[in-house]
């Protein structure tokens, strides 16, 4: 009996195991060869930066600069609208693959799996070039963001804002693989940065040290040896999904950020 209940389940797994379902649902690890080239590359060195010299000081407290920031922001969130704060606080939790909104629903991780490699790198490092600038200028967050109705964690630094940082990387990584999106690509990073003010979380001069902030660091990849030996077939990749893709034209990105938020 012992050797019949064996050969059964013996049997039944080898059966298992073959089974396409059972496949589908295995988390192996990817054997895609550029995913392990990604993985073990560095794009950039942050902690190689001289931060003084890519961005400017945050305005001093008591400076017109100052004034000017704070009642800006406290414009900025008298005057937000529920619907912008709907669309902010959603835009807070945030990827690159929001960018499907500019350029069509093809632009998604599961189409683009070289995309999608290559981007969770570049956010990895992009986070820690964000974590050292923040901690170099020492800016406090402004205490509005309290009132956003977000449980979004917001206690650390606020200058150069992350999200704008991050935004601006991958509109201009975006735009380098797509340049005829360039200008809408922009627009939905100036967007995203505007969020962060409606809701409190960033003066007005955060966002614009993240814009800079992100165009550098977007420089500081495309100069890369390491990226650039990856770089070519993700955009390989995205332009022969937009080729193929049948999708209708995206729905326009919102666009109601002030041109006095110079972005």
């Amino acid at each position: 009996m012992i050797t019949k209940n064996f050969f059964l389940l013996t049997l039944l797994t080898g059966l298992l195991i073959a089974s396409p379902g059972f496949a589908a649902d295995c988390s192996c690890p990817s054997t895609d060869p550029s995913a392990k080239v990604i993985a073990k590359s560095t794009f950039i060195d942050p902690k190689a930066y001289n931060l003084d010299s890519i961005l400017p000081p945050p305005p001093k407290e008591g400076s017109d600069q100052y004034r000017m920031d704070t009642g800006f922001l406290k414009n900025a969130r008298a005057t937000a609208t529920k619907g912008q704060l709907e669309r902010g606080n959603k835009a807070s939790h945030d990827g690159v693959f929001d960018y499907s909104e500019t350029l069509g629903s093809w632009f998604n991780a599961k189409n683009l799996p070289k995309t999608a490699a290559l981007f969770k790198k570049v956010d990895k490092e992009t986070k820690e070039a964000i974590e050292l600038a923040k901690h170099h200028f020492a800016r406090t967050r402004p205490e509005s963001w309290k009132e956003s109705g977000d449980m979004e964690k917001s206690n650390g630094y606020a200058y150069p804002s992350g999200h704008t940082t991050r935004a601006f990387v991958w509109a201009y990584l975006l735009a380098n693989a797509l340049p005829d999106q360039s200008k809408a690509l922009h627009k939905q990073a100036r967007q995203k940065a505007w969020y962060r003010v409606i809701l409190g979380r960033h003066f007005p001069a955060d966002v614009r040290a993240g814009k800079l902030y992100g165009k550098f660091l977007s420089q500081e990849y495309l100069k890369s040896p390491e990226f650039q030996k990856v770089w070519p077939d993700a955009v390989a990749e995205m332009k022969a999904a937009l080729k193929e893709s049948m999708d209708h034209p995206p729905h326009p990105v919102v666009e109601d950020a002030p041109s006095s938020l110079k972005l």
